[in-house]
């Protein structure tokens, strides 16, 4: 059974101090999360992006909006080549980022992230979702036709679903806005409602930015199967005492404890393999390794090859990284497959990678890094036996 991550339970307690006014607080938690999240985890887990994009949205409460543009900047830039533009969780930090350039008065950087939320939302997130409605009359478009029936593809689907959504729902809070909208609670909204917040995925609120009308349409807040109409009320609050929280957060730390020394190791041992040593410091290392790795380099993208040498009997890690740095794990595979796809890429820039037989949690065998040679060529494909 598997366990809740440790940053879910922060983002949790992170909200509530946001909730109670502590905001100092809850800056401070999150901070420290992303940057053990990163050292733990990767800039580009989706976690770790969750949680810098959370603490993008209470900077930008705050206050610090050059503060939260460069959290949420170096969020977009690690997680692109992972999860692309067209990730739901991608969007969310795009729309935000819009949002926190128009208040900046960078129009350009505005338009930009509001492109790619109106380009690639609809198919992503429905064409009538809030973020896509406000992004394309951020950007000047004929906005989408509020609806009054319920569609059923649209009732019980989340705001922003995240890579790892909380097993239970959590209660919809919000920060008051900074202009008093007056609207009832009760009554679903029959008009565009003012300049305001509106409550995402993670149970806090994204301010729109200034000239962008709140869009909404009725059927486009469900949380956790209930519809939610107009300003959603406070809902009761659980205990949110630390006796609570701390408990529940060493137990998702020690459930993952395990998986992060492993993903640790493997590092380091992909880490000692860069300098073309014939030593390897790494006792974990066991067991016949891929041969016959080879790469075809499209520019944007890499097709990868390999020869399975457990016969069909282990799995596959596929690792890589830019050429000079870490290798990081990009993806898993499972057994018999010899063959992966790897998008995303810069063309201008160089990568290395390395596929890492999965013998058992603590067995792992790396074959040797192949990497791309973009420096004083345009990239060709690279032969490949068939």
């Amino acid at each position: 059974m598997s366990q809740p991550s440790p940053l879910q339970a922060t983002r949790q307690r992170a909200r509530a101090l946001a909730d109670s006014g502590d905001a100092a607080q809850a800056r401070a938690l999150l901070e420290n999360a992303v940057e053990l999240g990163r050292m733990n985890l990767g800039e580009d887990d989706p976690e770790v992006l969750s949680t810098a994009h959370q603490l993008a949205v209470v900077l930008h409460r705050a206050g610090d909006a050059p503060a939260a543009r460069r959290v949420l900047e170096e969020a977009y830039a690690a997680g692109q080549w992972r999860l692309g533009e067209t990730d739901a969780l991608m969007l969310e930090i795009s729309y935000e980022l819009g949002v926190v350039a128009e208040e900046m008065e960078n129009r350009h950087e505005a338009r930009r992230a509001f492109g790619r939320v109106a380009a690639h939302g609809p198919a992503v997130l429905g064409p009538d979702h809030w973020a896509v409605t406000r992004a394309r009359a951020y950007l000047g478009e004929d906005p989408a036709t509020v609806r009054i029936e319920l569609p059923d593809n649209h009732a019980q689907s989340p705001l922003f679903p995240s890579a790892n959504p909380a097993p239970t729902p959590q209660p919809v809070t919000h920060f008051p806005p900074p202009v008093s909208t007056s609207l009832p609670v009760s009554a679903p909204p029959t008009s565009v409602p003012p300049y305001g917040y509106a409550v995402d995925a993670y149970g806090y609120s994204v301010q729109s930015a200034p000239g962008v009308p709140v869009q909404r349409s009725v059927s486009a807040v469900p949380v956790s199967g209930q519809i939610v109409s107009g300003v959603p009320a406070a809902a009761p609050a659980e205990p949110r005492g630390s006796s609570m929280r701390v408990p529940a957060l060493f137990a998702g730390i020690a459930a993952v404890l395990g998986v992060i020394i492993a993903v640790i190791a493997l590092v380091i041992g992909l880490a000692g393999k860069g300098d073309k040593s014939e030593k390897s410091n790494v006792p974990t290392l066991s067991g016949p390794a891929p041969t016959d790795v080879r790469m075809r380099d499209y520019g944007s993208s890499v097709k990868l090859f390999w020869t399975d040498p457990a016969n069909g009997r282990t799995s596959f890690m596929i690792t890589g990284g830019r050429a000079g740095e870490q290798l990081r794990v990009m993806s898993q595979v499972g057994p018999s497959t010899v063959t992966f796809d790897l998008n995303g890429l810069n063309p201008d820039l160089d990568y290395c990678f390395a596929i890492v037989a999965v013998y058992s949690t603590t067995q792992f065998s790396t074959s040797p890094q192949i990497c791309t040679g973009r420096d004083r060529s345009g990239a060709s494909p690279a032969p490949s036996k068939s």
